[in-house]
């Protein structure tokens, strides 16, 4: 779990504390009142290039009532719509006996057979919504793709989730190993073909057909 440092706000306008280096949040859940916060930009920055959304994260506040740290979740990110830094964080502290709902985010790893074939990978979900208790939450759903060939397919059941309820059904396909465009032109055009020569024995038996005589009746 990572550590993140911050500080009660007790002071200051939210622009005066960002030109200083501080980034100002706030953390809330069932047990914890509204608390407004600090937090050192660089350490920010730092922690987001390390977890996910989904990453548990424990906040230590200096000079907290309370004198302990929290467990917590990102539950929102402010960003500065010229140059797209966070400027405002909403950390939640859960109950830890209440499940939750949580996006987390899947990481692709390894290199399909099938792609080695020129076969391409298609990633159908960035990441899937699970339901289960906060200790529970994993932090990246890992999918191994090595042994996938062309048109092999993974699904929600194929993965494991541990102890959480993943929000899919369980066909959905997460992944795939798509043909090459080359193979499939070369299929199309062998169906048509095929077609094709089906056509032309069709319309051979259907003039063969017209051109018999019909045997003359009785009496003629």
């Amino acid at each position: 779990m990572h550590t993140l440092k911050a500080k009660l706000h007790l002071k200051g306008k939210a622009g005066s504390l960002r030109r200083q280096g501080w980034i100002p949040a706030v953390v809330y859940g069932p047990t914890v009142e509204n608390t407004p916060l600090v937090i050192d930009r660089k350490d920010l920055q730092d922690l987001f290039s390390q977890i996910t959304r989904s990453s548990r994260i424990n906040l230590s506040i200096k000079d907290y009532s309370k004198g302990k740290k929290l467990d917590v979740f990102i539950k929102a990110i402010q960003y500065d719509s010229i140059t797209d830094q966070p400027i405002h964080v909403d950390f939640y502290h859960p109950n830890i006996g209440t499940p939750l709902k949580l996006y987390v985010p899947i990481k692709i790893v390894g290199e399909a057979s099938g792609i080695k074939e020129g076969g391409m990978l298609n990633v159908l979900f960035r990441g899937v919504q699970v339901r289960g208790l906060p200790n529970d939450i994993p932090h990246l759903i890992t999918i191994d793709v090595s042994d996938l060939g062309i048109g092999d397919v993974i699904r929600v059941r194929d993965i494991d989730f541990g102890n959480v309820e993943p929000f899919i059904a369980q066909e959905q396909a997460l992944v795939t190993i798509m043909a090459p465009r080359r193979l499939e032109e070369e299929a199309v055009t062998e169906a048509e073909e095929e077609g094709e020569e089906l056509a032309g024995e069709a319309t051979d038996e259907t003039k063969a057909a017209e051109g018999e005589e019909e045997p003359p009746a009785e009496g003629e």
